[in-house]
């Protein structure tokens, strides 16, 4: 069980305060997800971490996504943080594709 004094409340860009381990350090920009998620985005480094809510209500760390750009190709790096007794996790890229068909990078929504 997770003593209170050993966590912190922390306050998202919705203004929700939510409960994380004393050892959390929020960056640029804290998002409360759904699915019981979160995501600490860091502007400066482009990485995002994860955390998912744990039974006792406090926000644990899951994993990382790390974002950035080659030329026009937009790359993506997920690492998933250890569980205790689990196999082992290997770190994946991805290519997201490029912008670099004349296609612009936002659309107007229908809304709009």
């Amino acid at each position: 069980m997770v003593r209170i004094k050993d966590t912190q409340l922390v306050e998202t860009v919705a203004g929700t305060w939510l409960r994380f381990p004393d050892s959390f350090k929020k960056f640029h920009c804290l998002v409360e997800l759904p699915g019981q998620l979160t995501m600490n985005i860091n502007s400066k480094s482009g990485s995002i971490h994860i955390h998912k809510r744990d039974s006792n209500n406090v926000y644990q760390p899951c994993g990382e996504l790390s974002l950035s750009t080659i030329g026009s190709q937009l790359q993506a790096a997920v690492y998933g943080i250890q569980a205790q007794g689990a196999g082992p996790l290997q770190p994946g890229n991805a290519s997201m594709g490029g912008y670099d068909k004349g296609e612009p990078s936002v659309r107007k929504s229908d809304a709009s």
